[in-house]
């Protein structure tokens, strides 16, 4: 009998050691599945923006952004396809874009997402950016931080990517004022930065 119970002993010993590089193993392997995502995100980011800048970006602003993205779409658990898809609609690629009214003036709009300076002082403290004037916001990798911030906002304000998108065209304060009066949201820019990322997301698996 006290062998038998020695022998289970031992055996039990084994098994729980066994569970226990079981346990490991598994978290091991789940580590590598998210180190391989991100690197295929990072691989998936860097094709798009060479993409889109078409030759209007050095090699290190291509770096510097993309790396941006990466570290934005981690951090927050943001489909980075999704901001280049804003990217896209808002300023096709261009670095360099101002935004006009209907009347051709400027709106204030720059940049690859075409943020506001305003906007931009507002919300680069949540990157730990400073953005004073025109010519920071003009930098690539700062001006996709900042606009990435208020859409992360919206998105909060929300609750859903349509709404943050519509807000992010029109204005949270007309949204709400649309919302609240029960009036239909307009989505056609919603509908066009959809189309935009999965023609994006074609191109990035190619």
């Amino acid at each position: 009998m006290v062998a038998f119970a020695g022998c289970w002993y031992v055996r039990q010993g084994r098994l729980v050691h066994l569970a226990e590089k079981e346990a490991n193993l598994r978290g091991d392997l789940e580590q590598l599945d998210t180190w391989g995502k991100w690197t295929i995100d990072y691989v998936k980011i860097d094709k798009v923006v060479d993409h889109l800048s078409k030759n209007r970006l050095s090699p290190e602003s291509k770096r510097k952004l993309t790396e941006q993205i990466w570290q934005i779409s981690r951090s927050y658990t943001l489909d980075p396809l999704l901001v280049l898809a804003v990217v896209a609609q808002e300023s096709h690629g261009n670095p360099n874009a101002r935004g006009r009214t209907r009347s051709g003036k400027h709106s204030g709009a720059m940049g690859l997402m075409q943020i506001k300076l305003e906007t931009a002082k507002k919300m680069a403290y949540h990157f730990g950016l400073t953005v004073d004037t025109e010519e920071d916001l003009l930098k690539p990798e700062v001006n996709v931080a900042v606009g990435t911030a208020y859409l992360i906002r919206l998105i909060g304000k929300y609750g859903s990517w349509k709404e943050a998108l519509i807000a992010y065209n029109l204005g949270h304060s007309a949204v709400d004022k649309m919302l609240q009066s029960g009036m239909p949201l307009p989505t056609r820019y919603y509908e066009r930065v959809i189309s935009k990322y999965w023609e994006l997301a074609r191109l990035s698996f190619l």
